[in-house]
């Protein structure tokens, strides 16, 4: 079966069943060329350095030098696909160590991307869930529960007043 014919003037289309796909086939080299750095964290016992999924693109370091470094590899692999990073929504979280005598300064130089500064934040959403640099899910749970209350005062006041055997065929 075919879709409807639609136009793509710029990336992919925005919720398509394809677009995560041909995302990562269109990254394909960045990320080989990001993977092959050496440079990254092992995370039981595997090493990572970069993940990418749909849009989104994030790199793992153990240090700020060496996240520099890939993002400046990042930024030429990018160039090369005539890709653009946009510097607005591109943001950095340093996380400490869970061992304390290996704390590391708090404060760091800024990162650079084409020339311009990255932000630092505390914590982000990335695929709908709440990261932050403590190391705690309690934000993105609290998120969820808002959002259960939200959905139940919903059907509440959609379905509040209809008798129970209406709600029992409905649900």
């Amino acid at each position: 079966m075919t879709s409807d014919p639609f136009f793509v003037g710029n990336g992919t289309k925005q919720g398509g069943v394809l677009s995560p796909y041909l995302f990562s086939h269109y990254i394909r080299e960045l990320i080989a060329g990001t993977n092959a750095t050496g440079i990254g964290c092992n995370v039981g016992g595997t090493f990572y350095n970069i993940l990418a999924y749909a849009d989104d693109v994030v790199l793992l370091a153990p240090s700020w030098f060496a996240l520099q470094r890939l993002v400046d590899i990042l930024s030429v692999f990018a160039v090369d696909i005539d890709m653009s990073c946009n510097v607005l929504k591109t943001v950095c979280m340093m996380f400490n160590p869970a061992c304390k005598r290996k704390a590391v300064p708090c404060m760091f130089p800024e990162f650079t991307l084409n020339g311009s500064n990255l932000k630092y934040v505390q914590e982000f959403k990335y695929l709908g869930h709440v990261l932050n640099n403590k190391l705690s899910d309690d934000d993105d749970i609290k998120r969820e529960i808002r959002c259960m209350f939200i959905r139940t005062n919903i059907l509440l006041r959609r379905f509040g007043k209809c008798s129970v055997a209406v709600k029992l065929s409905l649900f």
